[in-house]
């Protein structure tokens, strides 16, 4: 069992992608999950919507998810899901289209407080509708693999609130690996893992923290997931992109 998860600027590259480094036949077994930040980007500008990008206190940049850009952030990543999967279907794969709300498939909890960093402050944020994973509906997930290969937008449900929630594509396809105990997790992404310049093909986990400086951003935010999802008992998580890729193990 394979997870692999399809960035969201990758998503208007699949051609290139698909020829790349033998991924044709990674998707033909797997369960993908996709995000699409360029997607929602685009799609908030075309419908006029702000889109505010905050600081958090660590240093991560974020996306604030009002109930307006809420809307927009669901509507974008399902065109993203179809797209996606209209594109596995023209190469012969039977892709079934899905997000997190199907079936309550991936389950979260809204953050009733978010902090972020204006200026030298820390402000409280409450009208954020982004959400933690609480769990992944493997019953649902495995009903859906009967019918073909499973694409999931990267969109969970609150029970709680009876709300979508934007969530982290990469955590989403985390969860899902370890809840389908796969032995692979794959982040496809612009690039692999890139030290003095050059791509890291072996990642090691006991050379783990002396690379791991050389990585800022999201792929310092792939590379702790991989070394969690290791040491969870996953066989290996490989980082590719066009460049090469890089698996850690």
């Amino acid at each position: 069992m394979r997870v692999v998860k399809i960035g969201g600027s990758t998503l208007f590259r699949l051609e290139e992608l698909w020829r790349s480094d033998g991924l044709s036949e990674v998707l033909r077994k797997a369960v993908v999950v996709h995000g699409g930040s360029r997607h929602v980007d685009e799609l908030s500008k075309r419908l006029g919507v702000r889109v505010e990008r905050l600081t958090s206190p660590s240093g991560v940049t974020f996306r604030r998810t009002t109930r307006e850009v809420l809307d927009v952030y669901v509507a974008a990543m399902m065109k993203a899901n179809r797209d996606l999967v209209s594109f596995l279907q023209a190469q012969g794969i039977k892709a079934v289209g899905l997000s997190g709300l199907d079936n309550e498939l991936i389950v979260g909890r809204r953050k009733r407080l978010v902090k972020a960093l204006v200026g030298d402050r820390v402000i409280a944020i409450r009208d954020d509708y982004s959400g933690t994973i609480e769990r992944v509906n493997v019953g649902a997930l495995r009903s859906f693999m009967r019918l073909g290969i499973p694409v999931v937008a990267s969109i969970a449900y609150d029970p709680m609130e009876n709300v979508p929630l934007n969530v982290d594509g990469d955590k989403v396809a985390l969860h899902m690996a370890l809840s389908l105990n796969a032995r692979e997790l794959r982040f496809v992404s612009d690039s692999a893992f890139l030290a003095n310049g050059e791509v890291v093909r072996r990642l090691p986990l006991e050379d783990f923290e002396e690379f791991l400086p050389h990585a800022r951003g999201g792929m310092r935010k792939k590379l702790l997931m991989a070394k969690k999802a290791v040491e969870s008992g996953i066989d290996k998580v490989v980082i590719q992109g066009l460049n090469g890729r890089t698996v850690i193990a």
